[in-house]
């Protein structure tokens, strides 16, 4: 008897990953006194179910599930050097058009191109305590009060001031801003928490960086939400952890955190001094002509707040780009790709990660396939992929070793441009970070309420 791809996926599952659930969601309530999250697989397994989902979830489900359960590596970074990895992720991103965020899903575990070590690490993300948002982190002075504002003319928070801080999280080996440290924000994008979004790429910029003290934002519900809410969780980290470190601090984007970070240095006009360098990774300042690829649910229909508010020429980007939003608030780097399967347009003068410099504190615009054409760091890098592209690396590092912004007059480009990776990455790394286009799918299933439209603009804003 043949089994259907949900049904070999729900008896793999309960075989080898939980004894106590048969393809149902795990929850504090399934498991009593369990303190632990449902697992990527339970969630996709759950909205497998649904009769509204793309069909392609619950045949991704039974993928995964055989690959972790049989702890076989169908691809294995022993027999698969960097290159071969690369036509693999090349020919799952060349090959469609009008694909959506479970095609890409689908296609990525269908290939054989993460591991069974990488996809058991990515099955826990729920559970990583990196992805907390419920962090013990030192209160601030009252005596440098950021909360309820910082300074005159900066919007009013939503959030408590608790929650704002409890999002940040600061890992052990921080140092405050001594000895010389250069404090590093990271702002993760949308449908990714940020310690997965960055654990495999520029969570490891210490590594490339003299002095590199590395943090990042857990945005609630993995940025899915409002993105107007999301923002505040960005404003207070810029401002909580300069004062903490006593020093200004660098902000790398990725995706919708350059939404975020552009809308607090906006509206939270006190974030702008306490920020030495923006770096936009993957940036979607003027929205996205795709921005319901994500949503497999009546054909569009239904979305998160976020995902609608990231459209193009939404009323968000209308209200984000007026008066002056358009433009940098502070040195910034944006860095962008052709291949972008999340955000487009993303080449020519209306690429959505172009900021322009009316403000007149100077701006970078880099375009992978421009300064790297016809090179390997000028490929098919996908909205993720340039995460670990070596130019973006490269970048970083200029930006944070000269006043301004990254320049790319400044790079050995022969050198850049012909390499894949950059040194400080390997293979796991690559395909940790393609992984994220799981996780992503995850978050996006998992998230309540989903909406019709995008959220009105805040009273501050309108």
């Amino acid at each position: 008897m043949r089994l259907a791809p949900f049904t070999k996926a729900c008896l793999l599952y309960w075989l080898f990953a939980s004894p106590w659930v048969l393809c149902s969601p795990l929850s504090r309530k399934d498991s009593p006194g369990s303190t632990s999250s449902p697992d990527l697989i339970s969630v996709l397994s759950s909205a497998a179910q649904d009769p509204v989902v793309d069909d392609k979830v619950s045949d991704t489900v039974s993928k995964i599930i055989s690959s972790i359960a049989g702890d076989k590596n169908i691809y294995s970074t022993e027999d698969a050097p960097v290159q071969q990895a690369w036509r693999k992720i090349e020919a799952i991103f060349t090959s469609s058009t009008n694909a959506t965020l479970s095609h890409f899903a689908h296609e990525i575990i269908a290939s054989g191109l993460i591991p069974s070590n990488i996809l058991t690490f990515l099955n826990d993300y729920l559970n990583a305590p990196f992805n907390s948002v419920h962090n013990l982190n030192p209160s601030i002075p009252v005596q440098l009060m950021i909360y309820p504002f910082k300074a005159a003319g900066d919007a009013p928070y939503s959030i408590t001031e608790g929650d704002l801080r409890a999002a940040v999280y600061l890992p052990a080996s921080f140092m405050y801003g001594q000895n010389g440290t250069k404090p590093i924000i990271l702002v993760p994008g949308t449908a990714a928490p940020g310690g997965t979004a960055f654990h495999s790429n520029l969570a490891k910029l210490g590594s490339a960086i003299p002095g590199a003290d590395v943090v990042w934002v857990n945005v609630p519900q993995a940025s899915l939400g409002d993105v107007q809410v999301n923002a505040e969780y960005i404003a207070y980290a810029i401002n909580y952890v300069s004062t903490l470190s006593q020093s200004p601090v660098t902000v790398i984007s990725w995706s919708q955190g350059g939404l975020n970070t552009q809308w607090a240095f906006k509206y939270w006009p006190s974030t702008r001094h306490a920020v030495y360098d923006f770096i936009a990774v993957s940036p979607d300042f003027r929205g996205t002509v795709v921005s319901t690829l994500a949503c497999p649910w009546l054909a569009g229909t239904v979305c998160t707040p976020a995902l609608w508010q990231q459209g193009w020429d939404t009323k968000f980007v209308r209200t984000l780009r007026a008066t002056g939003g358009d433009s940098a608030y502070v040195p910034t780097t944006t860095i962008y790709s052709s291949f972008d399967e999340i955000v487009q347009l993303m080449s020519g003068r209306h690429a959505s990660a172009i900021l322009q410099n009316t403000h007149g504190v100077g701006v970078s615009n880099n375009h992978l396939q421009t300064i790297c054409a016809y090179s390997p760091a000028g490929g098919v890098y996908p909205h993720e992929g340039v995460l670990y592209n070596p130019l973006t690396w490269a970048l970083i590092v200029d930006a944070l070793s000269h006043e301004g912004p990254g320049d790319p007059s400044r790079l050995d480009l022969h050198q850049v441009c012909g390499q894949l990776l950059p040194p400080q990455l390997g293979l796991d790394d690559m395909l940790g970070t393609e992984g994220l286009v799981l996780v992503a799918l995850s978050e996006v299933v998992r998230y309540k309420p989903k909406t019709f439209k995008e959220p009105d603009i805040q009273g501050y804003a309108s």
